[in-house]
């Protein structure tokens, strides 16, 4: 269960890479605490997790969960490189879990893309009870 970490200060991109069995949920948590302590976990940093070197042990669902909830937030954003349709599949998984700050890809040029892009703030839902008074209708700005 090697993992390799790079800090690119620069573009604050924390570029995590692992080979092997899949890690365990301690080994996450101890490695996760590590990179806290360094200060490479803080708020405008993104993390480039390239697991395509991993042999087995893929997280199901609900270990998926439980790996996401240990580690949580920041960073904001966090995309998966993966080569395997299995890998690509509990990707799939993990981005419903996390849809805006999640994603699997199978290049690492187009997920350090999606990381860095920067996006605007969406804005705040307005409500329009005009028409009927009951039900409110959401308008997009």
């Amino acid at each position: 269960m090697p993992i390799v970490v790079k800090f690119d200060v620069e573009r604050q991109l924390l570029h995590v890479t692992l080979s092997g069995p899949w890690p365990t949920l301690p080994e996450i948590i101890a490695e996760r605490s590590k990179l806290i302590l360094a200060g490479h976990i803080r708020p405008g940093v993104v993390e480039l997790v390239d697991a395509r070197g991993v042999t087995k042990g893929i997280p199901n669902l609900s270990q998926m969960q439980a790996i996401l909830h240990a580690i949580s937030k920041p960073p904001d954003k966090r995309a998966f490189v993966v080569s395997s349709n299995v890998q690509l599949g509990a990707g799939r998984m993990a981005e419903v879990l996390d849809p805006k700050g999640l994603k699997v890809f199978r290049d690492e040029e187009g997920a350090v893309k999606w990381l860095l892009q920067r996006e605007d703030a969406e804005p705040p839902a307005q409500f329009d009870r005009s028409r009927s008074g009951k039900i409110a209708v959401v308008k997009k700005r």
